[in-house]
Protein backbone atom coordinates (compact mmCIF):
# COMPACT_ATOMS: atom_id res chain seq x y z
CA UNK A 1 0.00 0.00 0.00
CA UNK A 2 2.86 2.16 0.60
CA UNK A 3 3.87 1.22 -2.70
CA UNK A 4 0.97 2.38 -3.99
CA UNK A 5 0.95 5.81 -2.31
CA UNK A 6 4.09 6.32 -3.87
CA UNK A 7 2.32 6.14 -7.24
CA UNK A 8 -0.12 8.02 -6.60
CA UNK A 9 2.46 10.85 -5.65
CA UNK A 10 3.99 10.42 -9.25
CA UNK A 11 0.14 10.63 -10.61
CA UNK A 12 0.13 14.00 -8.63
CA UNK A 13 3.45 15.51 -10.22
CA UNK A 14 2.20 14.82 -13.88
CA UNK A 15 -1.28 16.25 -12.65
CA UNK A 16 0.40 19.92 -11.89
CA UNK A 17 1.71 19.72 -15.47
CA UNK A 18 -1.80 19.59 -17.26
CA UNK A 19 -3.68 22.49 -17.41
CA UNK A 20 -7.42 22.65 -18.23
CA UNK A 21 -10.01 25.82 -19.34
CA UNK A 22 -7.57 28.21 -20.20
CA UNK A 23 -4.90 28.92 -17.84
CA UNK A 24 -6.64 27.73 -14.94
CA UNK A 25 -4.61 24.45 -13.53
CA UNK A 26 -5.00 21.54 -10.67
CA UNK A 27 -2.13 21.57 -7.79
CA UNK A 28 -1.52 18.31 -6.63
CA UNK A 29 -1.37 16.94 -3.56
CA UNK A 30 2.54 16.35 -3.50
CA UNK A 31 2.70 17.46 0.03
CA UNK A 32 0.30 15.61 0.89
CA UNK A 33 1.54 12.00 -0.83
CA UNK A 34 5.14 12.98 0.63
CA UNK A 35 3.61 12.93 4.46
CA UNK A 36 2.08 9.36 3.74
CA UNK A 37 5.05 8.28 1.86
CA UNK A 38 7.92 10.05 4.11
CA UNK A 39 6.71 12.00 6.92
CA UNK A 40 6.74 10.71 10.66
CA UNK A 41 3.89 7.98 10.13
CA UNK A 42 4.53 4.72 12.07
CA UNK A 43 6.07 2.52 10.00
CA UNK A 44 3.68 0.05 11.14
CA UNK A 45 0.06 2.05 10.32
CA UNK A 46 -0.28 0.59 7.06
CA UNK A 47 -2.79 3.15 4.55
CA UNK A 48 -6.39 1.58 4.33
CA UNK A 49 -7.97 0.88 0.92
CA UNK A 50 -10.58 3.57 1.46
CA UNK A 51 -7.91 6.02 2.63
CA UNK A 52 -6.27 5.85 -0.62
CA UNK A 53 -9.54 5.45 -2.69
CA UNK A 54 -10.34 8.62 -1.33
CA UNK A 55 -6.93 10.53 -1.97
CA UNK A 56 -7.66 8.91 -5.73
CA UNK A 57 -11.31 10.63 -5.64
CA UNK A 58 -9.66 14.20 -4.02
CA UNK A 59 -7.13 14.03 -7.52
CA UNK A 60 -9.45 13.10 -10.16
CA UNK A 61 -12.82 14.88 -9.08
CA UNK A 62 -11.44 18.15 -8.57
CA UNK A 63 -9.74 18.65 -12.32
CA UNK A 64 -12.87 19.90 -14.08
CA UNK A 65 -14.79 21.83 -11.01
CA UNK A 66 -12.57 25.08 -11.00
CA UNK A 67 -11.02 24.06 -7.53
CA UNK A 68 -7.40 23.88 -6.54
CA UNK A 69 -5.93 21.79 -3.90
CA UNK A 70 -3.82 23.57 -1.44
CA UNK A 71 -2.07 21.74 0.71
CA UNK A 72 -2.17 22.40 4.54
CA UNK A 73 0.40 24.42 6.58
CA UNK A 74 0.87 20.98 8.83
CA UNK A 75 -1.01 17.88 7.94
CA UNK A 76 -2.24 15.69 10.71
CA UNK A 77 -2.40 11.95 10.28
CA UNK A 78 -4.87 10.81 7.19
CA UNK A 79 -5.78 14.44 6.76
CA UNK A 80 -7.10 15.54 3.28
CA UNK A 81 -5.44 19.25 2.03
CA UNK A 82 -7.42 22.78 1.79
CA UNK A 83 -9.96 23.36 -0.94
CA UNK A 84 -9.79 26.92 -1.84
CA UNK A 85 -11.68 28.53 -5.00
CA UNK A 86 -9.75 30.14 -7.13
CA UNK A 87 -11.05 32.75 -9.16
CA UNK A 88 -11.26 32.70 -12.97
CA UNK A 89 -8.05 34.68 -14.74
CA UNK A 90 -9.28 37.94 -16.70
CA UNK A 91 -9.52 36.65 -20.35
CA UNK A 92 -11.94 33.84 -19.22
CA UNK A 93 -14.27 36.76 -17.65
CA UNK A 94 -13.92 38.84 -20.78
CA UNK A 95 -14.59 35.65 -22.85
CA UNK A 96 -17.85 34.91 -20.44
CA UNK A 97 -16.68 31.53 -21.36
CA UNK A 98 -15.26 29.69 -17.32
CA UNK A 99 -16.24 26.48 -16.32
CA UNK A 100 -20.34 26.90 -17.30
CA UNK A 101 -19.89 29.43 -19.87
CA UNK A 102 -22.10 31.52 -18.07
CA UNK A 103 -22.34 35.13 -18.77
CA UNK A 104 -21.96 37.55 -15.69
CA UNK A 105 -25.52 39.37 -14.77
CA UNK A 106 -24.12 42.84 -14.38
CA UNK A 107 -22.68 42.25 -18.31
CA UNK A 108 -26.16 42.59 -20.12
CA UNK A 109 -27.69 45.72 -19.51
CA UNK A 110 -30.35 45.96 -21.99
CA UNK A 111 -33.58 44.16 -22.01
CA UNK A 112 -32.52 43.45 -26.17
CA UNK A 113 -28.86 41.64 -25.05
CA UNK A 114 -30.06 39.49 -21.86
CA UNK A 115 -30.54 35.81 -22.73
CA UNK A 116 -33.66 35.44 -20.16
CA UNK A 117 -35.22 38.91 -22.18
CA UNK A 118 -38.77 37.97 -21.87
CA UNK A 119 -38.96 38.37 -17.87
CA UNK A 120 -38.00 41.15 -15.77
CA UNK A 121 -34.47 41.13 -14.14
CA UNK A 122 -35.85 41.20 -10.70
CA UNK A 123 -37.88 38.11 -11.61
CA UNK A 124 -34.77 36.11 -13.20
CA UNK A 125 -33.33 37.01 -9.95
CA UNK A 126 -36.19 35.67 -7.72
CA UNK A 127 -36.25 32.15 -9.89
CA UNK A 128 -32.95 31.86 -9.32
CA UNK A 129 -32.74 31.71 -5.78
CA UNK A 130 -35.96 29.90 -5.14
CA UNK A 131 -34.88 27.19 -7.48
CA UNK A 132 -31.57 26.69 -5.82
CA UNK A 133 -33.57 26.09 -2.61
CA UNK A 134 -34.19 21.93 -3.46
CA UNK A 135 -31.77 18.93 -3.13
CA UNK A 136 -30.22 18.89 -6.44
CA UNK A 137 -29.43 15.68 -8.64
CA UNK A 138 -26.71 14.09 -7.03
CA UNK A 139 -26.03 16.45 -4.90
CA UNK A 140 -23.26 15.90 -2.42
CA UNK A 141 -23.69 18.07 1.03
CA UNK A 142 -24.14 21.94 -0.67
CA UNK A 143 -25.00 25.05 1.53
CA UNK A 144 -28.19 26.32 0.45
CA UNK A 145 -29.12 29.60 -0.13
CA UNK A 146 -31.53 31.33 3.10
CA UNK A 147 -34.99 30.61 2.62
CA UNK A 148 -37.17 32.99 0.10
CA UNK A 149 -39.97 34.89 2.10
CA UNK A 150 -43.37 34.38 1.03
CA UNK A 151 -43.51 38.08 -0.64
CA UNK A 152 -40.66 36.62 -2.91
CA UNK A 153 -42.13 33.64 -3.73
CA UNK A 154 -45.69 35.10 -4.09
CA UNK A 155 -43.75 37.49 -6.62
CA UNK A 156 -42.67 34.72 -8.99
CA UNK A 157 -46.36 34.26 -9.27
CA UNK A 158 -46.14 36.90 -12.14
CA UNK A 159 -46.60 35.23 -15.49
CA UNK A 160 -44.40 35.78 -18.78
CA UNK A 161 -45.04 34.81 -21.95
CA UNK A 162 -42.55 34.07 -24.72
CA UNK A 163 -44.00 35.92 -27.74
CA UNK A 164 -43.82 33.09 -30.65
CA UNK A 165 -41.32 33.85 -33.61
CA UNK A 166 -41.03 31.39 -36.53
CA UNK A 167 -43.44 28.94 -37.12
CA UNK A 168 -42.40 26.21 -35.57
CA UNK A 169 -43.06 28.24 -32.28
CA UNK A 170 -46.78 28.94 -33.38
CA UNK A 171 -46.65 25.45 -33.82
CA UNK A 172 -45.29 24.78 -30.45
CA UNK A 173 -47.82 27.14 -28.63
CA UNK A 174 -51.11 25.44 -30.40
CA UNK A 175 -50.18 22.26 -29.33
CA UNK A 176 -49.41 23.51 -25.76
CA UNK A 177 -53.02 25.49 -25.80
CA UNK A 178 -54.80 22.50 -27.32
CA UNK A 179 -53.72 20.06 -24.54
CA UNK A 180 -54.01 22.83 -21.57
CA UNK A 181 -57.64 23.15 -22.75
CA UNK A 182 -57.91 18.96 -22.56
CA UNK A 183 -56.55 18.70 -19.55
CA UNK A 184 -58.85 21.34 -17.45
CA UNK A 185 -61.82 20.26 -19.15
CA UNK A 186 -60.69 16.53 -17.73
CA UNK A 187 -60.05 17.67 -13.67
CA UNK A 188 -61.28 21.03 -13.76
CA UNK A 189 -61.84 21.84 -10.37
CA UNK A 190 -59.80 18.92 -9.32
CA UNK A 191 -56.45 20.82 -8.95
CA UNK A 192 -54.71 18.22 -7.09
CA UNK A 193 -55.54 15.69 -9.05
CA UNK A 194 -54.14 17.44 -12.00
CA UNK A 195 -51.15 18.28 -10.29
CA UNK A 196 -50.18 14.55 -10.28
CA UNK A 197 -50.89 14.39 -14.14
CA UNK A 198 -49.16 17.45 -14.85
CA UNK A 199 -45.85 16.36 -13.07
CA UNK A 200 -46.09 12.67 -15.25
CA UNK A 201 -46.22 14.56 -18.18
CA UNK A 202 -43.83 17.25 -17.29
CA UNK A 203 -40.82 14.81 -16.40
CA UNK A 204 -40.64 13.48 -20.02
CA UNK A 205 -38.95 16.33 -21.99
CA UNK A 206 -36.06 16.61 -19.07
CA UNK A 207 -34.85 12.95 -19.56
CA UNK A 208 -35.64 13.01 -23.48
CA UNK A 209 -33.86 15.85 -23.80
CA UNK A 210 -30.47 15.04 -21.97
CA UNK A 211 -30.70 11.21 -23.71
CA UNK A 212 -30.95 13.42 -27.16
CA UNK A 213 -27.90 15.61 -26.16
CA UNK A 214 -25.86 12.77 -25.00
CA UNK A 215 -26.54 10.34 -28.15
CA UNK A 216 -25.46 13.67 -29.99
CA UNK A 217 -22.48 14.54 -27.75
CA UNK A 218 -21.51 10.18 -28.77
CA UNK A 219 -22.16 10.38 -32.16
CA UNK A 220 -20.40 13.74 -32.89
CA UNK A 221 -17.07 12.74 -30.30
CA UNK A 222 -17.23 16.23 -28.78
CA UNK A 223 -18.21 17.63 -25.74
CA UNK A 224 -21.99 18.72 -25.00
CA UNK A 225 -20.88 21.87 -23.59
CA UNK A 226 -22.95 21.55 -20.38
CA UNK A 227 -26.37 20.55 -21.58
CA UNK A 228 -27.21 17.38 -20.43
CA UNK A 229 -26.78 17.93 -16.62
CA UNK A 230 -29.48 20.81 -16.62
CA UNK A 231 -32.34 18.48 -18.38
CA UNK A 232 -31.36 15.60 -16.23
CA UNK A 233 -31.87 17.56 -13.18
CA UNK A 234 -35.04 18.76 -14.99
CA UNK A 235 -36.59 15.88 -15.17
CA UNK A 236 -35.28 14.73 -11.53
CA UNK A 237 -37.29 18.03 -10.02
CA UNK A 238 -40.21 17.27 -12.19
CA UNK A 239 -40.63 13.28 -10.64
CA UNK A 240 -40.14 14.75 -7.38
CA UNK A 241 -42.91 17.29 -7.38
CA UNK A 242 -45.12 13.87 -7.99
CA UNK A 243 -43.77 12.24 -5.07
CA UNK A 244 -44.86 15.41 -3.26
CA UNK A 245 -48.30 15.29 -4.62
CA UNK A 246 -48.88 11.61 -4.16
CA UNK A 247 -48.42 12.34 -0.26
CA UNK A 248 -51.29 14.70 -0.87
CA UNK A 249 -53.69 12.78 -3.35
CA UNK A 250 -53.90 9.65 -4.93
CA UNK A 251 -55.04 9.22 -8.56
CA UNK A 252 -57.83 7.44 -9.42
CA UNK A 253 -57.71 4.04 -11.81
CA UNK A 254 -59.25 6.33 -14.87
CA UNK A 255 -56.48 8.98 -13.78
CA UNK A 256 -53.81 6.23 -14.03
CA UNK A 257 -55.34 4.93 -17.59
CA UNK A 258 -55.01 8.48 -18.83
CA UNK A 259 -51.66 8.59 -17.36
CA UNK A 260 -50.10 5.78 -19.39
CA UNK A 261 -52.03 6.75 -22.71
CA UNK A 262 -50.48 9.92 -22.48
CA UNK A 263 -47.50 9.49 -21.09
CA UNK A 264 -46.45 6.51 -23.77
CA UNK A 265 -48.09 9.23 -27.10
CA UNK A 266 -46.40 12.13 -25.77
CA UNK A 267 -42.58 10.12 -24.90
CA UNK A 268 -42.80 9.21 -28.77
CA UNK A 269 -43.96 12.63 -30.42
CA UNK A 270 -41.33 14.25 -28.29
CA UNK A 271 -38.24 11.89 -29.25
CA UNK A 272 -39.29 12.58 -32.96
CA UNK A 273 -39.95 16.20 -32.22
CA UNK A 274 -36.26 16.46 -30.70
CA UNK A 275 -34.87 14.56 -33.66
CA UNK A 276 -36.29 16.87 -36.34
CA UNK A 277 -36.01 20.46 -34.42
CA UNK A 278 -34.65 20.48 -31.29
CA UNK A 279 -35.76 23.99 -31.38
CA UNK A 280 -39.53 23.85 -31.57
CA UNK A 281 -39.05 21.02 -28.80
CA UNK A 282 -37.67 22.88 -26.37
CA UNK A 283 -39.97 26.03 -27.26
CA UNK A 284 -42.71 23.80 -26.86
CA UNK A 285 -41.63 22.75 -23.01
CA UNK A 286 -41.41 26.62 -22.63
CA UNK A 287 -45.16 26.85 -23.25
CA UNK A 288 -45.88 23.78 -21.27
CA UNK A 289 -44.23 25.17 -18.81
CA UNK A 290 -45.94 28.65 -18.95
CA UNK A 291 -49.57 26.27 -18.88
CA UNK A 292 -47.96 24.76 -15.56
CA UNK A 293 -47.29 27.98 -13.92
CA UNK A 294 -51.11 29.36 -14.81
CA UNK A 295 -52.08 25.92 -12.88
CA UNK A 296 -50.12 26.17 -10.05
CA UNK A 297 -51.52 29.42 -9.66
CA UNK A 298 -55.11 28.47 -10.09
CA UNK A 299 -54.25 25.34 -7.05
CA UNK A 300 -52.96 28.31 -4.89
CA UNK A 301 -56.27 30.34 -5.24
CA UNK A 302 -58.46 27.19 -4.78
CA UNK A 303 -56.55 26.81 -1.32
CA UNK A 304 -56.93 30.74 -0.46
CA UNK A 305 -60.34 30.57 -0.98
CA UNK A 306 -61.09 27.43 1.28
CA UNK A 307 -61.70 25.28 -1.44
CA UNK A 308 -58.92 22.93 -0.76
CA UNK A 309 -57.90 23.05 2.87
CA UNK A 310 -54.23 23.96 3.71
CA UNK A 311 -53.23 21.10 4.93
CA UNK A 312 -49.50 20.90 6.68
CA UNK A 313 -46.82 20.11 4.00
CA UNK A 314 -45.54 16.12 3.24
CA UNK A 315 -42.35 14.87 4.76
CA UNK A 316 -40.93 14.56 0.93
CA UNK A 317 -41.82 18.41 0.76
CA UNK A 318 -40.18 19.43 3.91
CA UNK A 319 -36.79 17.53 3.41
CA UNK A 320 -36.78 18.24 -0.43
CA UNK A 321 -37.21 22.30 0.18
CA UNK A 322 -35.80 21.98 3.40
CA UNK A 323 -39.04 23.37 4.56
CA UNK A 324 -40.09 24.36 8.75
CA UNK A 325 -42.09 21.85 10.34
CA UNK A 326 -44.89 24.01 10.53
CA UNK A 327 -44.46 24.44 6.65
CA UNK A 328 -48.34 23.88 5.02
CA UNK A 329 -49.47 22.88 1.04
CA UNK A 330 -49.44 26.53 0.47
CA UNK A 331 -45.63 26.73 1.13
CA UNK A 332 -45.17 23.84 -1.05
CA UNK A 333 -47.05 24.88 -4.26
CA UNK A 334 -45.35 28.30 -3.76
CA UNK A 335 -42.46 26.45 -4.28
CA UNK A 336 -43.29 24.11 -7.31
CA UNK A 337 -44.36 26.79 -9.15
CA UNK A 338 -41.24 28.66 -8.89
CA UNK A 339 -39.53 25.52 -10.26
CA UNK A 340 -42.03 25.85 -13.14
CA UNK A 341 -40.93 28.83 -14.00
CA UNK A 342 -37.01 28.16 -14.41
CA UNK A 343 -38.38 25.08 -16.56
CA UNK A 344 -40.22 27.75 -18.20
CA UNK A 345 -37.50 30.30 -18.94
CA UNK A 346 -34.70 27.66 -19.04
CA UNK A 347 -36.53 25.80 -22.17
CA UNK A 348 -37.38 29.06 -24.14
CA UNK A 349 -33.56 29.77 -23.37
CA UNK A 350 -32.41 26.70 -25.16
CA UNK A 351 -35.07 27.30 -27.93
CA UNK A 352 -32.76 30.70 -28.39
CA UNK A 353 -29.50 28.83 -28.45
CA UNK A 354 -30.56 26.25 -31.11
CA UNK A 355 -32.35 29.40 -33.04
CA UNK A 356 -29.10 31.28 -33.06
CA UNK A 357 -27.19 28.09 -34.19
CA UNK A 358 -25.68 28.10 -30.66
CA UNK A 359 -26.15 24.45 -29.82
CA UNK A 360 -22.40 24.34 -28.72
CA UNK A 361 -22.99 26.99 -26.70
CA UNK A 362 -23.23 26.58 -22.66
CA UNK A 363 -26.19 27.61 -21.62
CA UNK A 364 -26.43 30.45 -19.52
CA UNK A 365 -27.65 29.86 -15.79
CA UNK A 366 -30.18 32.25 -14.50
CA UNK A 367 -29.00 34.84 -11.85
CA UNK A 368 -25.67 34.95 -12.92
Amino acid sequence: KIELTFYIYLLSIGLNRVEFAGSLRIASCISLCKHFVFGDVKRNIMLSSKSSSALLRNAFNLRWSGYRVLPAASQPQLAFPQVTRIPPPLSCINNCNYISGARSFSDTTSAKDRRYHWIEPEAEMLIARAYARHQALADSGKSFPPSLSIKDLEAVGKPFHYEPKTTGDKVAKKLTNAGEKLMSLFFRTKYDHHAVTLETIAAVPGIVGAAHRHLRSLRSMKRDHGWINPLQEEAENERMHLLIWMQHTKPSRIERAFVVFAQGLYVAAYSVLMFVSPKTAHRTVGYLEEAAHRAYTEYLEAIDSGTIANVPAGKIAKDYYRLPDDATLRDVVLHVRADECMHRDFNHHLGDLYANKEEDVYPTKMGI
